[in-house]
């Protein structure tokens, strides 16, 4: 995305947090395409949106069958059982761990099954495993598997099937090397797997949540790099609640197999009427989705932006904001020296702001702090304090001075700040992030200029501490761990770009990091959250959304926490669908 840039800086314009030694917190589902020389597919054949639809109230479609795929190409579902759903992205390998487009991820998350499965709020719940507990010293997870979980073929899934996959996301790279630093074998009881690592990995049982399970029968023998090409991966071998019919570079269809899991059955029962076919409608482009919408009878569609979003509400249906993990501020240099290195500073800048003009423009929900608000671990903090007059009050308590050509340092000299963002016209909503603080600022009396750096230049500028707030977009992940963020160890590894070392901060990081039951983990989290709100370490603006379409037709569905868009189709057993 950044050219040749290689420093960890890079990750936090926009991409993940850059992992510690062992960490890795990122939940990165998208792969390194030029890793171990994979050759990817590109799918030839695009189809107009005309020809996706059938008539003005069915969809139907006949098209080319993926090459490489062996299921054949086909007509979609349609009737009232069926629920149809459009993605913004065209089929090309729809493999777990290989999955390359918004289209792949679709087909993965309701084929195939993980170890845990994600509530909307993101902590894991059972899935493929049945329970897992942590070893008293935090270092070891033992991962009991739910002998009801089968592969299409019938097989049991087996520890074998848990090995293989960590092994071969581990080769790939998978989730910035998270896996990596997972050392996997067969239980002392049947039927289970034990996970070890270095140090506690609270994070482990989340992570597992966005791995589906490969099968180690099915993939004998082959290295990640022949994965891709090999006859076996051209037989979709699934263990999810949906099983595929047809398959194509426009569209999939699926059905709900009869073998659910107990959690899955649960679901049906709560939802009522749920969907037992489902049909995937692919469009190559957000024209061509919203142009989908519009004139179809589609019950949902996700992968457009909150722009495109509001133009297909318009014409029907309703618009449902799932969070994202990506959290947006202002990050502060706080290193010695530094002109804001004083909280009150940083409470005064941030109490000028106007988080809730971003959204109302660009979607997603107003942070206070690096944790989603539809996180488990989330809390809710008091409203923190606005207005000019409190931002005045705390730049004179730190010895600021007011003239008529606006404030000036204890020391005498004129006030003055810069923002660094990326270019306007590839990044609009940082650039207008900045230019709503360089304004609000400047109105206060400190004169405030936006400075736009290509990428390159942005990390160089972070990486040396050559500068005074800087517009940041960080992926925090399902399950937040902030330490390669703000740790003082982070500092040398390059995510802690403020460069704020604290013992006291370190403390509250590590424990939020380590293994424990919800309510110890809730615990350390809303510890670090009335830390962070009080700090201010960087000021903070949005979480991002996700924007899903969705009709009358389909109901029960609610905000929640995604990593990848696609992957609210998780929960897609617990939507009811209206009867006629």
């Amino acid at each position: 995305m950044y050219g040749c840039v290689d420093h960890p800086l890079r990750r936090l314009l926009g991409a993940r947090l850059p992992p510690d030694e062992l960490s890795r917190t990122a939940l990165v589902r998208r792969q390194q395409s030029a890793r171990q020389g994979l050759t990817r597919k590109i799918v030839a054949v695009i189809f107009a949106a005309a020809a996706l639809f059938a008539g003005a109230a069915q969809l139907g479609l006949v098209s080319a069958q993926i090459p490489g795929v062996g299921v054949p190409g086909g007509e979609l579902p349609s009737g009232d059982g069926v629920l149809t759903v459009g993605v913004v992205g065209v089929a090309s390998t729809p493999l777990p761990l290989f999955a390359e487009t918004a289209a792949d991820r679709a087909v993965v998350s309701l084929t195939y099954r993980s170890l845990t499965r994600l509530d909307a709020s993101g902590w894991p719940e059972p899935d493929i495993a049945s329970t897992w507990s942590v070893a008293a010293d935090g270092l070891s997870w033992t991962i009991t598997l739910d002998p009801a979980a089968h592969w299409e073929d019938g097989s049991t899934v087996s520890a074998a099937d848990v090995l293989t996959t960590i092994s071969i996301a581990s080769e790939l790279g998978t989730a910035g090397g998270y896996w990596q630093s997972i050392t996997a074998e067969e239980g002392d009881e049947a039927g289970t797997v034990k996970l070890s690592a270095s140090r506690g990995l609270a994070n482990l049982p989340t992570m597992l949540g966005s791995l589906p399970l490969l099968s180690a029968t099915q993939f004998a023998g082959l290295s990640a790099a022949q994965i891709p090409d090999s006859d076996a991966a051209k037989v979709p071998q699934g263990t999810g609640p949906y099983r595929i019919t047809s398959i194509s570079s426009g569209g999939a269809g699926l059905v709900r197999r009869a073998d659910l899991l107990a959690a899955d059955t649960a679901s049906l029962t709560a939802a009522g009427t749920s969907a037992e076919k489902i049909a995937l409608y692919f469009f190559p482009d957000a024209a061509s989705a919203l142009r989908g919408w519009t004139t179809s009878s589609l019950d949902q569609l996700i992968g457009l932006d909150i722009a495109d979003a509001r133009r297909g509400t318009a014409a029907r249906g309703t618009t449902i904001e799932l969070g994202s993990t990506v959290f947006s501020g202002i990050a502060t240099n706080l290193r010695p020296g530094s002109v804001l290195r004083d909280p009150r500073l940083r409470a005064g800048l941030a109490a000028l702001l106007d988080p809730a003009a971003i959204t109302a423009v660009f979607g997603g929900s107003v942070a206070r702090t690096p944790v989603s608000p539809l996180s488990w671990g989330w809390t809710a903090l008091p409203d923190a304090k606005t207005g000019v007059d409190y931002a005045t009050s705390l730049f004179k308590s730190v010895k600021w001075k007011k003239g008529d050509a606006g404030w000036s340092l204890p020391s005498g000299a004129a006030a003055s700040l810069e923002i660094l963002t990326l270019p306007a016209s590839a990044h609009p909503v940082d650039a207008a992030v900045a230019a709503q603080a360089a304004a609000a600022w400047t109105a206060f009396g400190i004169p405030t200029r936006v400075t736009e750096l290509s990428p390159i230049d942005l990390t160089s500028r972070l990486a040396s501490g050559t500068f005074q707030l800087a517009v940041l977009n960080v992926d925090v992940g399902i399950d937040v761990d902030l330490y390669p963020l703000l740790g003082s160890g982070a500092v040398l590894t390059g995510g802690n770009i403020a460069g704020i070392q604290l013992k006291d901060l370190d403390l509250l990081l590590n424990r939020a990091r380590q293994p424990g039951d919800r309510a110890t983990r809730t615990a350390a989290l809303v510890a670090l959250q009335k830390w962070l709100a009080e700090t201010n370490y960087i000021l903070p603006i949005r979480f991002r959304a996700v924007e899903l379409l969705t009709s009358s037709r389909v109901t029960q569905v609610a905000p929640m926490l995604v990593d990848e868009p696609e992957s609210y189709l998780r929960a897609v057993l617990s939507f009811r669908l209206a009867t006629p």
